[in-house]
């Protein structure tokens, strides 16, 4: 049985005389990167609080019906199908895994919608379904954007060589094309690349064999189910890089507790400690509400969603579709993410939100940004000598 949250805050009773604008969101609230999904759903309800405590959209509520995809293909169309067809949304948000976010795709093609969409990096997706289409938004960057930011950041290292591990699904596997051509281009050797199923208990032979192509860097891209096996296994077999680099999309709940965790580098949209206003205001109300430290950008990007979807169709003046497609078209948002949100083209999409990533290193439980220098909080620590 799907599991169904409705998240509707109260408006002002004369905004609710009207029916809602309703949006439908696809998150991965349990699976492998469930963690992510439930920061998203948090953002969402601050979100949504703020955008109904000024009256809604339209002077109506805004409403948001949450459906978990569970990191499956079929469960997500599945969900879409009953988000178009029994709840009659207006807009479809949220996303977040590449191999979730194909199977929707394909859906809408057949049955048209707007999509404002956080997830997806598998740059396959753009190419081959979503070319220059007029009715999605993509706020995450794609794999090769990813990828030039993480070998920006290795260069800046001064590390030479890289052993890459990769989960073998479409967010793994659809980034090693880009990781061999952005590694020529920055002048760093791959001397290692392999998959590995998420969800695999013992990493060790990868491990192992990683261990003997010497590299300075181990980048590891993982969902948030592998990583604590990752960095503790690596203990285990002596594996000690001069960096260890991770790209879950979320790291696991408890992390910053683990001691074979601590130094371990990590790429992200934003990090809590980020100092633009909005940010901090943003931090201050997650952990008011919440009473936890925000420790995953899919919080704020899903609170960056809801905002610049109800602010287009306030915009717009009207939730029709085209009218909505060329405001959110024109936004310009400033909000926790901390930089500046407009639409441009990428590749081959009409509508890209976010091209970057930032670094950050684990020290002591929290996550110090380190890269790019102009807003880091501190120095990266390298080489680091894990478990010597």
């Amino acid at each position: 049985m799907a599991l169904v949250a409705l998240l509707a805050v109260l408006a002002p009773a004369a905004a609710q005389r009207a029916g809602p604008v309703r949006l439908g969101a696809i998150i991965p609230l349990s699976g492998p990167e469930g963690v992510s999904g439930q920061a998203m759903q948090k953002g969402y309800q601050l979100a949504l609080e703020e955008v109904n405590g000024r009256g809604g959209v339209l002077g109506r509520p805004l409403e948001l019906i949450v459906e978990d995809d569970k990191g499956d293909p079929p469960t997500g169309a599945a969900v879409f199908q009953k988000l178009v067809t029994r709840d009659r949304i207006d807009i479809l948000i949220g996303g977040l895994q590449s191999a979730v976010t194909i199977a929707v795709v394909s859906q809408v093609l057949r049955q048209p919608i707007l999509m404002a969409w956080t997830g997806a990096a598998f740059s396959g997706i753009e190419r081959d379904l979503v070319k220059d289409a007029d009715w999605f938004f993509h706020y995450h960057p794609w794999d090769y954007h990813n990828t030039d930011s993480l070998f920006r950041f290795i260069k800046s290292t001064g590390a030479k060589t890289v052993a890459v591990a990769h989960e073998d699904g479409p967010f793994g596997a659809g980034s090693i094309d880009a990781i061999r051509a952005f590694a020529r281009n920055y002048g760093v050797e791959v001397t290692f690349i392999d998959a590995f199923k998420s969800g695999t208990p013992d990493l060790t032979p990868l491990l192992t064999k990683a261990k003997g192509a010497n590299a300075d860097v181990f980048v590891f891209i993982s969902f948030a189910q592998d990583v604590v096996p990752i960095v503790t296994q690596a203990r285990q077999v002596g594996f000690a890089p001069k960096l260890m680099i991770g790209t879950p999309p979320s790291w696991p709940i408890g992390y910053e507790r683990l001691a074979a965790g601590n130094n371990v580098a990590g790429l992200a949209l934003w990090t809590p400690e980020n100092r633009h206003p909005a940010s901090q205001r943003f931090v201050s109300r997650w952990r008011e509400k919440f009473r936890e430290e925000p420790t995953s950008y899919w919080g704020p990007l899903a609170y960056t969603n809801v905002v610049t979807v109800a602010d287009a169709v306030n915009r717009a003046g009207t939730a029709d579709r085209a009218a909505v497609t060329r405001a959110l078209a024109a936004t310009d948002y400033e909000g926790p993410i901390g930089r500046r949100l407009t639409f441009k083209r990428s590749l081959v999409g009409r509508y890209q939100g976010f091209t970057s990533l930032i670094a950050f290193q684990w020290r002591d439980g929290k996550q110090v940004t380190v890269w790019p220098e102009e807003i880091a909080g501190g120095r990266l620590q390298y080489p680091v000598g894990y478990g010597r």
